[in-house]
């Protein structure tokens, strides 16, 4: 819900206020053709944080270029052909969307610039196709010349800097991640409560990887530090599948053997204590040692007699391997973070990662892309049929808020608030054209009569809740009134400009709802069944064994479904969250140890992971799957060489990530535990 704003917003406000007029002023003094583009372009691109701001400002300054590039081709050549002139427009904001889509980096906003620019600056002239390569210039020379103003505001006389936020963030995270491994290990189980706590962890992870992507843009003196943050990213957001695997581990150990779940409870809570105490150690050998002596203790476990329960024994097994790989990554990510907050000296070259390639779904991408195009061109049937002087409104604002608003699920509710928004601004517009501006004489007067609805309107853009509407408004009504240095009125061109533009983001609401209206709920059920496709190709071999990649999409599948299902119904999604990433992982285990086993272990594998890809794709039922699973643990029990061991012991990890609640499998006792 819309509130007051804060004292920083209006501070925010005042700032985008003075960068706008001084854009404005140059583009007056310099006799720009459309000196409102400048202004308007200070409040597109300015944000809360002068990374963001400085990372919005470049990329649509390059977009600007690309799209002005492809007018300055496409018109001269087509203009004599209006559909075909269409029909390539309309396909290159398509294909433009669709790419900025595919990228996660703030790049994207390059691609879709590039994409509604071009249509912005070529369908206004298209009765003066030789006009194109001024108009470009001068809308490259204007939208410049609002990014430098908006960068002078925000990020050289008054910057506001993301990057304290996002170290203080991180350090919160990894608290939150380490209170919660040490709950998972300790504290009575709780699902309800475990899982809105996984899901929670997974939110704050995916606002700290945009954070990130702004704040690398500002950290001048930090750069190189900042560095460390993507590894430490990678490395620490895969921990809640650890940690949810080792504590199904320990709940179904202390279910089968007691005894046995007993004599590993010191470590247990050892291993918790440190989770939870090590954030709030100081930088040292402290954090180190403690690490060494936890992992001392879990290979001396590991070499005294396993439980007499065979299945037990697999569970123990699998509890002190993945215990392990917990020591090691938790480490890993606290020597991270002590070079990446700088509580220690830089004793090493910050990695060269690049961030591998998260969960993109296709289908979304296409239909965007599709619905933008769409918009374009019917927009544009629309004005060439009615011959409609201020037509070209239609199809550029179309294509803009489809554009705009094409990362959402379901754009419409956006696309509405939009609509008021630009309604009002063209509400506004008039009463400024029509009865304040005939008594404005001077600059600094008109600098007095902007002042009030800007500096409500740029307050009103730091708040999500109205953000649409109060950017409609600072964006459309210098457009709507073609602010100029000399007042000129054409009440006509008022009245056909403002229908245009409402009628275009009209086009754009009804497409939405006929191409890309899907709701939460449905990208809720296209991520569960993207994780379980990929569950399937792994188990048939036809996925790349890439363990970071894997997990990187699988992840970002994770971190998506979490936003979302707060608005969504929870029995759209399975009960054991992280099950497939979990059972993912095993896949890959065991394909690594295939080459160990000898050929009636490997049939018997070979038999449950294509059960594991039939399940996946709905073709098999899970009573089925399981008993091939059992089947497939039995003959790597019987065989009992180390290899089969350890194959074994990945089939008890899917095992329990897919059927946690399943009654323990009839394995019988290894004949030998030696190669």
């Amino acid at each position: 819900m819309p509130r007051l704003p804060r004292l920083d917003e209006w501070a925010f406000s005042l700032r985008s206020f003075a960068a706008a007029m001084l854009a404005l002023f140059i583009a007056f003094s310099l006799d720009l053709p459309r000196p409102y583009w400048a202004m308007g372009t200070v409040y597109i691109v300015s944000q809360t944080f002068s990374g963001a701001m400085q990372a919005k400002a470049l990329w649509r300054l390059v977009g600007t270029i690309g799209g002005g590039a492809f007018a300055i081709l496409a018109l001269p050549n087509l203009v004599d052909a209006p559909l075909l002139l269409s029909l390539v427009m309309s396909g290159w904001i398509g294909l433009c969307l669709a790419a900025s889509l595919f990228d996660p980096t703030q790049r994207s906003y390059a691609f879709m610039l590039s994409g509604y620019t071009a249509a912005m600056i070529a369908f206004p002239i298209v009765d003066s196709p030789g006009t194109v390569f001024d108009t470009a210039i001068y809308r490259m020379i204007e939208i410049g010349l609002g990014i430098l103003c908006a960068y002078l505001m925000h990020g050289v006389l008054f910057p506001s800097h993301g990057t304290p936020r996002l170290l203080a963030g991180t350090r919160k995270w990894l608290a939150d991640l380490a209170r919660y491994g040490s709950d998972s290990l300790t504290a009575p189980h709780d699902p309800a409560r475990f899982s809105a706590e996984r899901r929670r962890i997974a939110r704050d992870s995916a606002g700290l990887a945009a954070l990130f992507q702004q704040a690398r843009y500002e950290a001048r003196g930090r750069n190189a530090q900042l560095l460390w943050l993507p590894r430490l990213h990678e490395s620490a957001r895969a921990l809640p599948t650890l940690m949810t695997a080792i504590g199904e581990r320990i709940r179904v150990l202390e279910a089968l053997d007691p005894a046995a779940s007993a004599a590993m409870r010191p470590l247990v809570e050892d291993l918790a204590a440190w989770l939870s105490q090590s954030i709030d150690l100081p930088a040292g050998p402290a954090r180190t040692l403690t690490a060494q002596r936890l992992q001392g203790r879990v290979e001396e476990l590991e070499r005294q007699a396993a439980p007499a329960d065979p299945w037990a024994a697999l569970v123990r097994e699998g509890l002190l391997s993945r215990m392990s790989e917990l020591i090691s990554q938790w480490r890993e990510c606290r020597q991270l973070t002590e070079r990446l907050l700088n509580e220690q000296p830089q004793d090493a070259a910050p990695p060269q990662t690049t961030r591998a390639p998260g969960h993109v779904d296709p289908l979304l991408v296409g239909l965007s892309g599709l619905a933008a195009a769409l918009a374009c061109l019917v927009g544009c049937i629309l004005w060439i049929g009615s011959g409609w002087a201020h037509g070209s409104s239609v199809p550029m604002m179309g294509a803009v808020a489809l554009c705009i608003f094409a990362q959402m699920d379901d754009p419409a509710p956006a696309l509405k608030k939009f609509i008021l928004g630009s309604a009002l601004a063209v509400l506004i517009a008039g009463l400024y054209q029509f009865a304040i501006l005939p008594g404005i004489d001077g600059f600094p007067l008109l600098v007095l009569a902007l002042a009030p609805v800007y500096l409500v309107a740029g307050a009103l853009i730091a708040q999500p809740a109205v953000m649409a509407q109060a950017l409609a408004v600072a964006v459309t009504v210098p457009t709507l009134m073609g602010l100029q240095e000399t007042y000129s009125a054409d009440f006509a061109g008022y009245v056909d400009g403002g229908l245009a533009t409402v009628l275009g983001l009209m086009l754009a609401l009804a497409i939405t709802r006929f191409a890309r209206s899907f709701g939460v709920a449905w990208r809720v059920r296209r991520l569960v069944a993207a994780d379980r496709r990929d569950l399937a190709r792994m188990a048939e071999g036809r996925a790349p064994a890439d363990l970071r990649l894997i997990m990187g999409v699988m992840l970002d599948r994770f971190e998506a479904l979490a936003a979302r299902l707060t608005a969504a119904d929870a029995q759209t999604v399975r009960l054991t969250e992280l099950a497939d990433l979990r059972a993912a992982l095993n896949v890959l285990r065991l394909r690594e140890r295939m080459a160990e086993l000898p050929p009636e272990a490997r049939t018997a594998i070979e038999a449950a992971l294509a059960a594991v890809a039939a399940e996946a794709r709905g073709r098999l039922p899970r009573d089925s799957l399981l008993e091939r699973m059992d089947a497939a643990l039995r003959a790597c029990a019987a065989v009992g060489t180390r290899g089969a061991r350890r194959a074994a012991v990945s089939l008890s990890g899917m095992r329990l990530a897919l059927f946690p609640e399943a009654a323990p499998p009839g394995i019988a006792t290894p004949r030998s535990a030696a190669e």
